[in-house]
C-alpha cells in the first residue's frame, strides 16, 4: 500500500495550523478545492503556501452546450460508430 503524501503548512489560511502536515485529501476539504488540483499544483513539493490555495480560475474547461442543436449533435458524437 502506498505511503499517504504529508504537505507541510507555510500559508496563512485561517483553518489550517502553520508548521503542521496534512494530506492532499484534508487541504482539499478545509479548502473546498479538487484533489487533482491541489496534487497538479503541489507536484514533488514538500510545503505548499498560500499561492497553492487560490481558488481557480476557472470551473469547467469546455462550454456548455446551450442550444437544442447542439445537444442533439453532442447526443450523436457520442454514438459508436460500428
Amino acid at each position: 500500500m502506498k505511503r499517504i503524501n504529508m504537505y507541510i503548512n507555510k500559508s496563512n489560511h485561517p483553518r489550517m495550523i502553520r508548521g503542521e502536515s496534512y494530506s492532499i485529501k484534508q487541504i482539499s476539504i478545509i479548502c473546498k478545492l479538487t484533489g487533482g488540483c491541489l496534487h497538479n499544483r503541489f507536484g514533488f513539493k514538500v510545503e505548499f503556501n498560500d499561492d497553492d490555495l487560490r481558488a481557480s480560475k476557472t470551473a469547467n474547461v469546455w462550454p456548455i452546450l446551450e442550444t437544442k442543436s447542439d445537444r442533439l449533435s453532442a447526443s450523436w458524437l457520442h454514438r459508436r460508430l460500428v
